[in-house]
């Protein structure tokens, strides 16, 4: 593609009303997908009028603004989350656009090449189940396998397509490369968490984390590689720590003033936490490999040799 800052400018503007569009369709799939119903039929509707939005007052964002947060038939108010949804995907895609494209190496001739423009799409792709995977979380403790296991799929399809997709060093040159390191990155990320989940729960004697936190690890493992699975899963806690420290600080203030305390003060939702971790990755890659993690990951390596006495080859 002919690179000029013009077109970069409106290709990343267009990328931004993407990513709201897809927003405003993420609204339907956080409300719909736990309730188990369509998000396709029937058309979006007030709640309490059941009265059709129109086509002009469902552009995102701006159709939210223009009817001033009510319902143009009913004047039921409208969650100032819907438009912010948008927006955030809408940011969340351009700081993509910057990453894979303004910022990807280009090709001879000084020009984008089309795989950074596939790469952009697969980074959306993951970051819209994930912002999808963190609201039903957050709202209701649970990760529907309509997200995470379709995630699954697409990430192990698409990376099979296109092996060199996923960010170095989980990158490949065949179909079957492509397949075989979103198979591992899967089992990593799903077996790590179904680890630390059964050990926790046991010492703890109830369930640490719900089986939609191991799905959804199943499927950032999938779309990126076991090593960027590996590190997200310990980043996370670090994304939930400002959360914990709340609602520690509520359980803790409910128990001296004598209250009786629910395990909903107890309880914090993980899946927001890695999506956080998996979306700083995707972010962060290009300078936290090179820089840090390979480094990391090498040390780890060599930890892993001296202890089995063996060379079991490189880890990478």
């Amino acid at each position: 593609m002919f690179v000029s800052w013009p077109l970069l400018a409106f290709l990343g503007f267009g990328v931004f009303c993407v990513g709201t569009v897809v927003g405003s369709f993420l609204n339907v799939c956080i409300y719909r997908i736990p309730w188990q119903k369509s998000v396709i039929w029937p058309a979006s509707h007030c709640p309490r009028c059941f009265g059709a939005i129109s086509a002009s007052d469902n552009i995102p964002i701006i159709g939210w603004l223009a009817l001033r947060g009510e319902c143009r038939m009913c004047g039921l108010p409208i969650s100032a989350r819907y438009p912010l949804i948008e927006a955030l995907v809408g940011l969340l895609f351009l700081g993509l656009f910057g990453v894979d494209v303004l910022l990807a190496p280009r090709d001879a001739f000084g020009q984008i090449p089309v795989s950074s423009l596939a790469t952009l799409g697969y980074h959306a792709l993951l970051v819209a189940l994930l912002v999808a995977a963190t609201f039903i979380d957050y709202d209701l403790l649970i990760i529907p396998d309509e997200v995470t296991v379709t995630g699954m799929v697409l990430g192990l399809g698409l990376g099979a397509a296109m092996p060199w997709v996923r960010p170095d060093p989980s990158t490949a040159s065949t179909f079957l490369g492509g397949l075989g390191v979103g198979v591992v990155g899967l089992l990593v990320g799903s077996g790590l968490t179904a680890g630390v989940r059964s050990s926790f729960s046991f010492l703890l004697r109830r369930e640490a984390m719900g089986f939609g936190d191991v799905t959804l690890m199943a499927m950032i493992g999938a779309f990126l590689g076991w090593q960027a699975a590996v590190l997200t899963f310990f980043l996370f806690p670090f994304f939930g720590l400002a959360h914990a420290l709340w609602k520690l600080t509520k359980y803790l203030g409910k128990r001296l003033a004598g209250l009786e305390s629910s395990s909903a003060d107890r309880e914090i939702p993980a899946g927001p936490y890695l999506s956080m971790a998996a979306v700083f990755l995707l972010f962060s890659w290009p300078w936290l490999w090179p820089n840090w993690a390979e480094g990391l990951f090498d040390m780890l390596h060599a930890i892993f040799w001296w202890m089995l006495g063996v060379n079991v080859g490189p880890l990478r």
